[in-house]
């Protein structure tokens, strides 16, 4: 199981680092229930996943992990990472340190994910314009 449960980890952080929406699809479960950041409306299903993408990567929009550190215990799994946030289209970003709780099925599906993170865990770039995304942002995306 703690194999199934890198490779999900693993390939979460490789569907952000390549910008590849359907590769991060595949990752969960149908019915899977995802919440970013915890305290925000989840995620409930897979089309709901798919709209998250999609707000997180509008157009010139990158969200690169750095830094990425995992815990593996069962079937559940942390991710601590900076995400690196940056918008080409304006020369805005961010970095946003976020720790991930994710829970695994036995078919190696993410089932549930967390992300904790909140204001304190943005920083600002010296070499992009600050982006206007905050958390209120992400906490009223609906």
């Amino acid at each position: 199981m703690k194999q199934k449960v890198q490779s999900a980890l693993d390939n979460y952080v490789l569907a952000y680092s390549t910008n590849d929406k359907d590769l991060f699809l595949t990752l969960w479960d149908p019915s899977a229930i995802f919440e970013d950041p915890v305290g925000a409306e989840p995620c409930d299903g897979i089309q709901a996943i798919s709209e998250f993408w999609d707000f997180g990567h509008v157009e010139g929009m990158t969200i690169t992990p750095t830094n990425v550190k995992t815990i593996i215990c069962s079937n559940e799994g942390i991710l601590q990472a900076t995400m690196e946030v940056r918008n080409t289209a304006d020369n805005t970003g961010m970095n946003i340190a976020i720790v991930d709780h994710f829970v695994i099925n036995e078919t190696g599906k993410i089932i549930s994910g967390r992300a904790f993170w909140d204001e304190n865990s943005i920083s600002q770039l010296a070499d992009a314009q600050p982006s206007d995304i905050n958390l209120d942002d992400f906490m009223n995306r609906s």
